[in-house]
């Protein structure tokens, strides 16, 4: 849209105050080293012009009277600016330095450079909930549960979670300084980590339970590229021992790549069943997430095991396979992601992190900012969690590890029960004359 010549010339004498020129066309040039151009779909209304000059001249207000010059460059200021309008849109949209942004390129590829924890910002706070085995962290004594509060020396309060992971990877080799707060202990820890190669086993854990009657038990840590493959590796070997029915462990699961969840549901899960649709601003980029043909396990009982730390992936499997009818879901209420951004870049500004789309299973049950509500509801005690996490972390499947300070992993106990119950009912059932059984049926 063409500009008013008032709003125009208004426009120009703001910009030169911001070092900037701008075109009669819209297109911003930078008169230093870098050339810069505005995509071809922006166009600035008069509205927006109106807007644009209230901030300009603020920004110009504050150059000028602000106590410490030193803060007011207007590169900062832009920057501090895009912040304040990512955080005001959700919790998931922000902005990105280009060192955060060059982070964020890293994917799931199972590998990267770093320390091997899994981090969750659930209570405001920077918790570990879980430790890669033999990674940099264990070795430098950090534990499930762990609050990390200074990296670096630096505080951790006003910085975002992709910020502080930004912190904490670096070139291997390389010493990273952790402060941490440990439930029981008084003081903070100071921890030294060299960070290092880390290798993410996303499928740990698989065992039949003792005692069980063929009860199979395997933890999803994160949904990465070879999250599938471990998956039938587990499932297999769960099979050879004689698994009857299988508990999911999807605590403290982050999430990860949906393609990968979508194949895991897949084992369990008629192919060409649509599993997930992702649902834009414009309809006709609606996307549908089908399962895929692979190793069915029509005919297993299946309990997911999910709580607080439960997000993105991990939720949307759960709450797809609970709409299907094909698992049961135990545990607490999902952390509540539900939605796909995009990574925009800005220059050498860094990038936009954006919002562009939500997840939604088939029931059209919302899962973004709500999070998922369990089938049974098994909570472990608040003040229990963050040594629990810990020993989740070392003893996979085990309800009881006979720790002096353990914590009895009652949710795991409670899927037993429950899936012990169905074999002994169903036991019946097969065991049972026609007629005692048509009978039962007719009451």
């Amino acid at each position: 849209m063409k500009l008013s010549k008032r709003f125009q010339t208004i426009l120009i004498l703001l910009a030169v105050t911001a070092g900037l020129f701008v075109h009669a066309d819209d297109t911003p040039h930078v008169p230093a080293q870098n050339e810069r151009q505005l995509p071809a779909e922006i166009r600035l209304d008069d509205d927006a012009c109106k807007e644009l000059i209230t901030f300009l001249y603020g920004l110009s207000l504050l150059r000028s009277h602000y106590v410490d010059g030193s803060k007011t460059n207007y590169r900062d200021m832009f920057r501090s600016a895009l912040r304040g309008v990512m955080q005001d849109l959700d919790r998931f949209s922000n902005f990105e330095t280009p060192q955060s942004f060059e982070e964020t390129q890293k994917d799931f590829s199972a590998q990267f450079g770093g320390i091997g924890v899994t981090l969750s910002t659930r209570n405001g706070l920077l918790e570990i909930v879980g430790v890669t085995e033999d990674g940099p962290a264990e070795k430098a004594g950090i534990k499930a549960g762990d609050v990390i509060v200074k990296i670096d020396g630096k505080d951790l309060n006003k910085l975002k979670l992709s910020d502080c992971i930004g912190m904490l990877r670096g070139e291997v080799g390389t010493t990273v300084e952790i402060g941490v707060r440990r439930a029981g202990v008084k003081d903070e820890l100071s921890m030294h980590v060299v960070r290092g190669t880390v290798e993410v086993p996303s499928v740990v854990g698989a065992h039949i339970l003792p005692d069980s009657g063929g009860i199979g038990y395997l933890r999803i840590l994160q949904f990465s590229r070879d999250t599938p493959g471990r998956l039938d590796t587990a499932l297999s070997k769960l099979s050879s021992e004689g698994m009857t029915s299988l508990v999911i462990d999807l605590r403290n699961n982050p999430g990860g790549i949906v393609d990968s969840a979508v194949e895991v549901c897949s084992r369990f899960v008629k192919e060409d069943q649509t599993l997930v649709t992702l649902e834009w601003r414009d309809p006709s980029k609606n996307q549908t997430y089908k399962t895929v043909n692979c190793t069915k396990y029509y005919n297993l009982p299946v309990i997911l095991l999910v709580n607080g730390n439960s997000a993105s992936a991990a939720e949307l499997s759960a709450s797809a396979l609970r709409d299907l009818k094909r698992v049961v879901v135990l545990g607490e209420r999902t952390f509540g992601t539900g939605s796909a951004q995009t990574i925009m870049p800005i220059g050498d500004l860094g990038a936009l992190r954006i919002t562009v789309a939500h997840y939604f299973t088939p029931s059209h049950t919302p899962i973004h900012n709500v999070g998922l509500q369990p089938d049974i509801t098994v909570e472990i005690p608040p003040q229990r969690q963050q040594a629990f996490y810990a020993q989740l972390n070392d003893y996979p499947g085990v309800i009881d590890p006979g720790l002096a300070d353990g914590v009895r992993d009652v949710q795991l106990e409670r899927a037993v029960e429950i899936l012990r119950s169905a074999s002994v009912l169903e036991s019946v059932k097969e065991s049972a004359p026609a007629s005692e059984t048509n009978s039962t049926t007719r009451k």
